[in-house]
């Protein structure tokens, strides 16, 4: 399933997901989950437009969309404060006019240059001696230097002994007991 929103109420979507520390998917599934949760729990979901709402709710409503403009305002403020926020929204889908998708709207830390994780691997054996792939990749994350280019999943061992066995860079290391360690030049 997927939806499409206003690059504006992504923007909103994408500040209430950071300030609940999930991602936007996440807080809609769960506010999806609440809804339906409610409609088969037989308490009183939202008001639809097919039926007139009561005074109460009116109010309530209007309290809430008040409460939340004030939270976005807050958010706005402290994201426009920070300039290592990005929260430009990425285009909804690619086609004639449209931009490529460059990277991802969430929270980040600016960065200074990029740096390989082939280049971090020798620069992490070079300060460490050889150490298994496991070993390798706790270090790189630990030293914050390399970023993966488009997974947002951290750096595992896997990653390291996919990158030592590429042919591309296999010349530059070497294996022995269960360690990688830099090959002789």
């Amino acid at each position: 399933m997927s939806i499409r929103l206003d690059p504006r109420r992504l923007g909103s979507l994408k500040l209430l997901a950071a300030e609940a520390g999930i991602r936007p998917g996440e807080l809609v599934t769960r506010w999806v989950e609440e809804r339906l949760d409610a409609a088969r729990g037989g308490a009183p979901a939202p008001a639809s437009s097919s039926q007139a709402p009561s005074p109460d709710a009116l109010a309530s409503l209007a309290s809430r969309v008040d409460e939340l403009f004030r939270r976005l305002d807050r958010m706005t403020a402290t994201a426009a404060a920070d300039s290592s926020l990005d929260v430009t929204p990425a285009p909804a889908k690619r086609g004639p006019g449209r931009p490529r998708k460059t990277a991802a709207a969430a929270p980040r830390r600016k960065a200074g240059p990029k740096v390989a994780l082939h280049d971090e691997i020798i620069a992490v054996i070079g300060e460490r001696g050889p150490q298994t792939a496991a070993e390798l990749a706790a270090a790189i994350v630990e030293r914050g230097n390399y970023q993966p280019p488009r997974s947002k999943k951290p750096l595992d061992a896997a990653q390291v002994n996919a990158r030592v066995s590429n042919p591309t860079y296999r010349a530059r290391f070497v294996r022995r007991e269960h360690r990688i360690g830099l090959a002789e030049a």
